[in-house]
């Protein structure tokens, strides 16, 4: 017991050095953690796909429609339960900077597909039997101070024109895959309005199975059904669907998960340097405890124990902060990519991961100096006291 109080005093001797140490060290697992939770925030909205959905679109490209009439062909498919449609419409909000995603969709069916919209009966009836309504994310209501009645005129980009909609509601979602910041209208009200060689056409069709199970072979059916026709089909589960969008950002993500291994690296530093420094300071101390009967393992364990304690130490700082940091900047960044984040909760892997590199790593750092303070001469030590 003696020994480990007279490790815990070596290590908090300089207590300036220490603390500042401890902070490097806190602010180094901050930011990792926040890296590994931003991927698998990122990832996370994947995961939380729906298995029973599937996304058809063009087979070149998801730039080129489908013929309306492909509705009614792929919900005659066994297997199918369900169908809706839309349309990707681009609008511009009174400045282009104002960017929100706004699709044109089967207002009834999208609801039906999507269950995991929530909105309230009131406001779905409203927006069903008006023509020109639209339905708004909690997100975008709350950027834009829309509310129930007010008048939103979107600027066309694809479909040119100015078009005027009323927010008939304001939804909200019961799962993190939903984008809180888009907008949707009717369908039909984009239809009628279209000359006669634009009408009838769909973006993508979003299509319910029966059995998730079989999304795989209800896929392959509507593929094969559409095969060698003018507008051939990809039928894709959502989850590759959304993938398909990831992957285009994966280099940046590979990026960040190497700087995460960096950050480490980086913790690891910090505690060696500051350790061969204290053990560098204290040579004469280690050769006079040798003088008086202190055993070699007794300066390697001081050592080695200092590393960890310092470590633990910036391990307490490092987790104990991140809770509220990460909570407070998760937020942030599912404001600006909605729909793409998952839930920003800090992961308790990640969190042992963290210790266990902190304490682990403060124990490493100390290796070599420990090394050579348990090898080191008494009387080559004590002549450092000249």
């Amino acid at each position: 017991m003696e020994f480990l109080l007279l490790v815990v005093r070596s290590a908090f001797r300089n207590r300036l050095r220490t603390s500042l140490t401890a902070v490097g060290v806190g602010v180094t697992i901050i930011a990792f953690l926040f890296l590994r939770t931003f991927i698998g925030a990122w990832y996370a909205g994947v995961d939380a796909a729906s298995a029973d959905r599937l996304i058809v679109r063009n087979k070149i490209s998801i730039t080129f429609p489908l013929p309306l009439s492909y509705v009614n062909k792929v919900r005659a498919l066994p297997g199918v339960s369900d169908i809706s449609y839309e349309n990707w419409f681009g609008g511009v909000y009174k400045e282009p900077k104002n960017f929100f995603a706004q699709f044109a969709s089967d207002a009834e069916s999208v609801l039906r597909v999507y269950p995991e919209i929530e909105l309230p009966p009131a406001q779905k009836a409203a927006w069903l039997a008006d023509r020109r309504g639209c339905i708004v994310g909690e997100m975008l209501a709350e950027k834009y101070g829309f509310k129930i009645g007010d008048k939103i005129v979107l600027d066309g980009t694809i479909y040119p024109g100015q078009w005027e909609l009323t927010v008939r509601g304001i939804y909200s979602a019961s799962q993190r895959s939903v984008d809180l910041s888009t907008l949707f209208f009717h369908w039909q009200y984009l239809n009628e309005s279209l000359v006669e060689r634009m009408k009838d056409q769909v973006g993508i069709l979003l299509v319910r199975v029966a059995e998730p199970n079989r999304s795989t072979e209800v896929a392959g059916s509507i593929d094969k059904l559409f095969q060698s026709s003018l507008a051939e089909t990809r039928s894709e589960s959502e989850k590759a669907f959304q993938l398909s969008f990831i992957s285009m950002s994966s280099v940046i993500i590979d990026a960040i998960q190497v700087v995460s291994i960096v950050i480490l690296v980086i913790l690891l530093l910090i505690l060696g340097n500051t350790l061969a420094m204290a053990t560098r300071e204290r040579t004469t101390e280690y050769a006079t405890m040798r003088a008086i009967g202190f055993r070699p393992w007794h300066i390697v364990g001081l050592v080695l124990g200092e590393g960890f304690i310092v470590g633990a130490a910036g391990a307490a700082v490092g987790v104990g902060l991140a809770a509220p940091i990460l909570r407070w900047v998760g937020g942030v960044f599912q404001k600006m990519l909605p729909g793409f984040l998952g839930s920003f909760a800090l992961s308790r892997a990640m969190i042992a991961i963290s210790i266990t590199v902190a304490l682990v790593g403060g124990m490493l750092a100390a290796a070599i100096p420990a090394y050579r303070a348990g090898k080191l001469k008494i009387v080559d030590a004590l002549r450092r006291l000249a």
